[in-house]
């Protein structure tokens, strides 16, 4: 059997799921959309919601070599609308390298979810006690204590990319 490439590709917002759901009804692709649980508070109560970590990107798991992907995804377009372009480096690497998969799998639950993490910081270096980021600490860019968010530095295609991720860092020592 031949390697599980990840194909990325970049579709109409707000159609992640609906898309996701019609191409998995193809043999051989697997598609999801990495998502990100976030706590918002209304009145007084908080309440975790999902949303896509990469708004308007689906991902495409198959075993496929891309010329045969790249002509079933251009049938599937005739079917349905949405799927706007595949993603590629420099017109020619379509699928996500093998390191860059293996970050986000290290970032992401079997439900392709990123959860909260939970850290304190120590003479200006942040520590991870408990979530995903747990040995990423080198990867966050930027920290607002406050709104308990993080900036992640996240690579796709040799193309850096900031996502802002849940973080509460619980203390701050000097």
């Amino acid at each position: 059997m031949s390697e599980i490439n990840w194909y990325v590709l970049f579709v109409m917002g707000g159609k992640e799921q609906q898309l996701c759901d019609f191409l998995n009804q193809e043999d051989n692709w697997y598609a999801f959309y990495p998502k990100i649980e976030l706590v918002r508070r209304k009145n007084s109560v908080d309440h975790i919601i999902e949303k896509p970590l990469f708004p308007s990107y689906i991902f495409v798991e198959s075993n496929q070599k891309h010329q045969d992907f790249q002509t079933k995804l251009r049938e599937l377009k005739t079917r349905k609308t949405g799927i706007v372009k595949e993603l590629n480096y420099k017109d020619e690497i379509p699928a996500l390298y093998e390191e860059e998969k293996k970050y986000l799998k290290g970032l992401l639950d079997e439900k392709h979810t990123l959860k909260k993490s939970v850290g304190f910081i120590e003479n200006d270096h942040v520590i991870i006690t408990e979530g995903p980021l747990k040995g990423y600490e080198s990867h966050i860019s930027k920290i607002d204590r406050h709104k308990r968010k993080a900036v992640l530095e996240v690579e796709m295609l040799h193309k850096k990319i900031d996502v802002t991720i849940p973080l509460e860092i619980i203390k701050r020592t000097e």
